[in-house]
C-alpha cells in the first residue's frame, strides 16, 4: 500500500532530517546544498586542472580539511582493513577526465540500519546512471557486540555486503561527518574523487533516494543537467522501503535458537523439573529466595523494583528473563555466555541466594532424587552423606574434599542450571499488535502508536532496537544511573572482559554438551576502555511491565526513558554513570520524546508457562 503525497512529503523530512542537521547535510535542495558550501561542477573542474600537470597529480587539494559539505578530505587517510590497508588517498584522481564519486560509508556490526544498507547494496548502488563511476569504502566502527573494530570483524562485515567494498576499521570513529552531530548510522560521505572534495553528507538515506542523489552529483561534475529529487516510496503513508522491511523483520519468532551446550535444553522432563527448581526457596540456605523471588510471572518475569533485593539488596536492575533463551549474552554485562551459566551465577552470590553448589546438591539428593535422575541418567549423582552441609570453590571444607567428589558435586549444580535453563527455553511469548502490524493488519496500529514507530526509526532507535526481540544483544554506553548501593559509577562490560574466557562456566569449558559450538571469547585488551560503561541492549518486549529501566533501575517510566535517550544520557560530569555516550546516539527534542511512548506501550510480551 502506498501513502498519500503528503504522507511521502512528511516521511522525506523525517528520514532525511536528525537532531537538528542542517537541510543540505540530510538531502535537501539544491539551493541548501549550495549555501554549505558545495563547489560546482565548473569550480571543481578548475581546482582538477590545477592539480593536474603533465598528466601527473602534482600536489594534494587545498583545505579548508574537514568531512563535512565543502570541506576537502585530510590527507593521509588511511585504515587497516581485512585485504590490507585502505587509504582514501588512493582515489585521487584530477588527471582523470571524469570524476568518479568515493563513497564512505560509517557502519556497526552491531547496526541494524546498517545490516539492512549492507544486506542491499548492490540493490541500493548498482545503477546504470552510476555507470560504474562509484568506488565504495565501509569503515566499521564496531564489531557485532559494539567493542571497537578489528580487521576479522571487518572481513566477516565484507562477506554480508553484496556488492564491491574496501572495508576498514575506524573504532575511534575518526571519519565522523560533519555537519550531522550525532548522526544515526549508517552515514555517507560523497567526495569528488578529482578534487577529493566532500559534495554531500547524507545519514541513513531512503534507498530509492540514494542513487538518484548520486546520479545528480555525476551529472552536475559533468555539467550536464542535474536529475530532478525524487520522494522516497512509502509504505502505510509513513514507512520508507528499509523501515517496512525492518518492520517485518520485527514479527515476533516463538522457537528460541537451539542450544548444543545444553543436551537437555528442550527435554520436555528436563523443562518440568527447572520449573520446579525456578520457585523453590529452599535452594537456598536461608528459605526465603528463589529464582522466583526476582523473576515474577505477573511482572513479566522481571520484579518490579529498581534493584532486587535477595539475602541483601544487589546492584542492579533485574531484567525479563521472559526471552533470556533468545539472547547472546547474559546478565547486563554479559558474563554469561549461555543461558544455563546465568542460572547458576545467583545461587552461589552472596547477595543474591547465598547458597552454595554442595547445599543444592545435597537437596537434589534429599527432595528432587527421583525426578533429576530420570533427566540426567548419564551422569550419576554422588553420595554426599559425609560431606559437609554447604561448600563452593574457596570454602576450606569444600576445597578438601576429593577432586572426583567436587567434580561430581559441580556436575550436579550444572545439571540444575541445564533443568531451569529447560524451563526458561520453554516459555513462550504471545503476539502483539507490532506483530499483527508487521504481519500486515495495517489496522493493528493507532495513529499515535503508528507516529512512535516512525519517530523510532528517525531518531535511530533502530540501529541497536531491531529484530523479533528489538534487540542486537550488544552493549552500548548510555550513561544511565548507577544502581549500586555504594553509588559508584558500574563501568558494566569493561569489567568482565578479561576475565570472560577463563570463567568456569562458559560454552568452551568442560561443563558444555557441545565445546565446539562455543563463540570465541577472545578479546583485545584496546577493548576495554571503549567498552567502560557499556551495558546489554535490552529486549523491548514486554516494557509495558517490566519498569523500572535502566541496569540501575532509575527510569521510573517509559516517558522517562525516551527523556534519557532523547537527551544523550547524564551528563560528562555526573559521577553516577560511567563512559561516554556513542557518538551516533541521536538527541531529540520533547516532541519526539512524548510521540514515542505510545509505541512503546505496544510492546506488551504477555508469557505462556507450561
Amino acid at each position: 500500500m502506498r501513502g498519500s503525497s503528503q504522507g511521502k512529503t512528511l516521511v522525506l523530512a523525517a528520514a532525511l532530517a536528525v537532531g537538528v542537521a542542517s537541510a543540505s547535510a540530510c538531502g535537501g535542495d539544491d539551493a541548501a546544498a549550495t549555501s554549505a558550501g558545495r563547489s560546482d561542477g565548473g569550480a571543481d573542474a578548475q581546482a582538477s586542472a590545477q592539480l593536474c600537470v603533465d598528466g601527473k597529480p602534482v600536489d594534494w587539494p587545498a583545505g579548508p580539511y574537514e568531512i563535512a559539505i565543502g570541506g576537502t578530505l585530510p590527507k593521509g587517510l588511511v585504515f587497516e582493513g581485512p585485504d590490507g590497508p585502505v587509504d582514501l588517498g588512493s582515489v585521487f584522481e584530477p588527471c582523470a577526465p571524469r570524476s568518479r564519486l568515493l563513497v564512505v560509508r560509517n557502519v556497526g556490526s552491531w547496526c541494524g540500519t546498517c545490516l539492512w544498507h549492507a544486506e542491499h547494496t548492490k540493490r541500493l548502488l548498482d545503477d546504470p546512471r552510476l555507470d560504474g563511476r562509484l568506488v565504495l569504502v565501509d569503515l566499521l566502527v564496531g564489531d557485532e557486540d559494539n567493542a571497537p573494530a578489528t580487521t576479522p570483524a571487518a572481513s566477516r562485515w565484507k562477506s554480508k555486503v553484496d556488492f564491491a567494498v574496501k572495508v576498514g576499521v575506524d573504532p575511534k570513529y575518526t571519519f565522523s561527518t560533519a555537519p550531522l552531530p550525532h548522526a544515526p548510522l549508517p552515514t555517507y560521505a560523497i567526495v569528488d574523487t578529482r578534487t577529493m572534495s566532500v559534495r554531500t553528507v547524507l545519514d541513513n538515506p531512503p534507498a530509492d533516494v540514494l542513487a538518484t542523489r548520486l546520479a545528480s552529483e555525476l551529472a552536475q561534475l559533468d555539467k550536464a543537467e542535474r536529475l530532478a529529487p525524487i520522494e522516497p516510496r512509502v509504505e502505510d503513508g509513513l514507512f520508507t522501503e528499509e523501515q517496512w522491511d525492518m518492520i517485518r523483520a520485527m514479527k515476533l519468532v516463538a522457537e528460541p535458537p537451539p542450544d548444543p551446550t545444553n543436551a537437555y535444553g528442550d527435554l520436555p522432563a528436563a523443562a518440568a523439573l527447572g520449573k520446579k527448581l525456578f520457585s523453590d526457596t529452599a535452594l537456598s540456605p536461608a528459605g526465603t529466595v528463589s529464582c522466583a523471588t526476582c523473576h515474577l510471572e505477573a511482572q513479566g518475569f522481571a520484579d518490579g523494583v529498581a534493584t532486587s533485593t535477595g539475602i541483601a539488596k544487589v546492584d542492579r536492575n533485574a531484567p525479563s528473563i521472559a526471552l533470556a533463551a533468545h539472547a547472546r549474552w547474559q546478565f547486563w554485562d554479559g558474563r554469561a555466555d549461555t543461558l544455563w551459566a546465568q542460572a547458576l551465577g545467583p545461587f552461589e552470590d552472596g547477595k543474591e541466594m547465598g547458597s552454595s553448589r554442595l547445599f543444592v546438591a545435597k537437596q537434589i539428593a534429599s527432595r528432587y532424587a527421583a525426578e533429576y535422575d530420570a533427566v540426567f541418567s548419564a551422569t550419576p549423582r554422588p553420595d554426599l552423606s559425609a560431606a559437609p552441609a554447604g561448600g563452593k570453590p574457596g570454602d576450606a571444607a569444600y576445597d578438601a574434599l576429593p577432586t572426583e567428589t567436587k567434580d561430581a558435586v559441580t556436575r550436579v549444580f550444572v545439571n540444575v542450571g541445564k533443568a531451569i535453563a529447560a524451563f526458561e527455553r520453554s516459555l513462550r511469548v504471545r503476539p502483539n499488535a507490532l506483530d499483527r502490524y508487521a504481519g500486515g493488519d495495517l489496522t493493528a496500529l493507532t495513529p499515535d502508536q503508528k507516529k512512535g514507530l516512525s519517530v523510532f526509526f528517525r531518531v535511530g532507535c533502530a540501529q541497536c532496537h531491531f529484530g523479533p526481540r528489538l534487540t542486537n544483544d550488544a552493549f552500548h554506553a548510555l550513561r544511565f544511573e548507577t544502581g549500586r548501593q555504594d553509588r559508584l559509577a558500574d563501568d558494566g562490560r569493561s569489567a568482565v572482559l578479561a576475565g570472560l574466557a577463563t570463567r568456569e562456566f562458559v560454552a568452551s569449558s568442560m561443563w558444555s554438551d557441545a565445546t565446539s559450538s562455543a563463540r570465541p571469547l577472545l578479546f583485545d585488551p584496546a577493548a576495554m576502555p571503549g567498552m567502560t560503561g557499556a551495558f546489554k541492549t535490552p529486549t523491548l518486549r514486554g516494557l509495558p511491565k517490566t519498569g523500572p529501566y535502566g541496569h540501575g533501575g532509575t527510569l521510573t517510566t517509559l516517558l522517562d526513558v525516551t527523556r534519557h535517550y532523547g537527551q544523550r544520557g547524564l551528563d560528562d560530569a555526573n559521577p553516577t554513570a560511567s563512559g561516554k555516550t556513542e557518538e551516533w546516539i541521536g538527541m531529540f527534542d520533547h516532541g519526539g520524546q512524548h510521540d514515542l511512548v505510545p509505541f512503546l506501550e505496544v510492546l506488551e510480551a504477555e508469557t505462556d508457562v507450561p
